[in-house]
């Protein structure tokens, strides 16, 4: 029996459908052991398109099959297929022995399977498969290629800028748009990554729904380009995802027009950032045209994830260089400050020192006139006592005397009007009122005119 993977075909288990002439609509008619199990078990030929391919064990591997031409409903069918190391063996002896499963991503195959019921713990029977036989297997269209290598020599020759060069990691990402189909896992995909950094207010995602397949896909992913083009210029957008799932090789034709690689080039979508297919999906000409290509939507998500960690990484950088740089100018400034305090200071130490040696010269000022206001009424009463007395004449010594006698028996000659005291011959004048202090007493002379001769 030949079946084709249908839009109303129910997935099973963890992941296995069975593919049979509505097997869905059987599944649900009839529960595990009714009337539907004979159909469930055997052999179907089943064309289907190879979403993924997964090892499983040395020459094993799991194939996820799904529809040959998408429907675009909300939950496409799926179907998990085993591919063992006898089957893998059969198909290399007639295909050549470099052949390789992982080469069947977003292929269209025609295969045969075995397929069958699993009871499963605490969840009901489920449907397993295996893959027998590759029947055919379909071949990359030539023509999406060359409408790939037209499209982008046109826009080369108008000069347009896209292309890996255009791409200017963005300082402060914040504002995505992201053109998706409105049902399908790769919008999902897409936000299981980013709806986290969304809720947290880190970015905002401006999501536009548009058709990746059919007659009108070219029109719509237009129009919706056109719709990114005027939330850049409102927003100013850090960055623009476009992402679709796997699907046939012929269902990324849209994708190679020339309408939608124009309306995508760097002039109008800054940082266009393109996840479709899977890791087997041939380039097709949005890839060349966008500043950065993913090979898978999940891929494109964590990208612009990394976008923002990076982002929050500078941000802590700039704030930790600006608690640094606060901290040096706040340093500085303390060192200025106590640089100018110990200046200050020592200033007004210094001038406490001036001040208080001026007072204390005041002081010493006061003491010696006290000293003589005392010397003085001495005097003054020396003089009241003999008022008729002659001045007193001191003869220079003779040449004979001795100086040290002298020196013994004039202690001290002091000016009574200023209470300095003298010194020196030529410090005297006449008429200078003096006080010459001995051992045993003080005696008030006046200076007569005389003529000193130095010995």
């Amino acid at each position: 029996m030949t079946a084709t993977l249908m839009a109303n075909a129910t997935t099973c288990g963890s992941g296995w459908m069975p593919p049979s002439e509505d097997p869905g609509a059987s599944l649900r008619a009839h529960p595990a052991g009714g009337p539907s199990r004979p159909r469930l078990r055997g052999e179907h030929s089943v064309r289907a398109c190879v979403l993924t391919v997964e090892t499983a064990g040395p020459d094993s591997h799991l194939l996820l099959l799904g529809e040959a031409q998408a429907s675009l409903s909300h939950d496409p069918p799926r179907l998990k297929v085993r591919l063992d190391a006898p089957e893998l063996a059969q198909i290399r002896a007639e295909r050549g022995v470099d052949f390789d499963p992982a080469d069947l991503v977003n292929r269209t195959i025609e295969v045969q399977l075995r397929t069958g019921l699993r009871q499963r713990f605490g969840r009901g029977a489920g449907v397993q498969a295996k893959l027998m036989a590759l029947l055919s297997l379909g071949q990359i269209p030539l023509e999406a290629e060359l409408e790939r290598e037209r499209t982008l020599q046109r826009l080369r020759l108008e000069g347009s800028r896209f292309g890996p060069d255009t791409w200017l990691e963005p300082e402060d990402l914040h504002h995505i748009a992201l053109v998706v189909s409105e049902h399908g896992e790769a919008r999902r995909d897409v936000e299981h990554v980013l709806q986290p950094l969304e809720a947290a207010g880190l970015l905002r995602l401006h999501r536009i729904s548009a058709s990746f397949e059919e007659a009108g896909a070219e029109r719509s992913l237009a129009e919706a380009l056109a719709r990114v083009t005027s939330l850049h210029a409102e927003y100013g957008l850090s960055a623009t995802l476009v992402c679709r799932g796997g699907g046939p090789v012929e269902a990324f034709g849209p994708l190679n027009s020339y309408a939608v690689a124009r309306a995508a080039t760097a002039d109008r979508l800054p940082n266009l950032i393109v996840g479709v297919g899977h890791a087997g999906t041939p380039r097709t000409a949005l890839d060349a045209v966008a500043a950065r290509s993913e090979p898978t939507p999940t891929a494109a998500a964590m990208l612009v994830r990394h976008l923002v960690e990076r982002t929050g990484l500078r941000a802590e950088r700039a704030l930790a260089a600006f608690d640094a740089a606060i901290e040096e100018d706040l340093g500085a400034a303390g060192r200025i400050a106590l640089a100018r305090a110990t200046t200050a200071f020592d200033a007004a130490l210094q001038d406490l020192v001036t001040a208080a040696e001026a007072r204390l010269r005041q002081l010493d000022r006061a003491v010696e006139q006290s000293l003589l206001l005392g010397l003085s009424a001495a005097v003054g009463g020396i003089t009241q006592e003999e008022p008729d007395a002659d001045p007193v004449e001191v003869d220079p010594p003779d040449d004979t005397e001795d100086d040290a006698a002298l020196s013994e028996a004039l202690a001290l000659v002091i000016a009574t009007d200023t209470g300095f005291i003298v010194t020196r011959a030529q410090h005297l004048s006449a008429g200078l009122p003096l006080l010459l202090q001995f051992p045993d007493g003080a005696v008030p002379v006046r200076v007569d005119p005389f003529s000193s001769t130095a010995h």
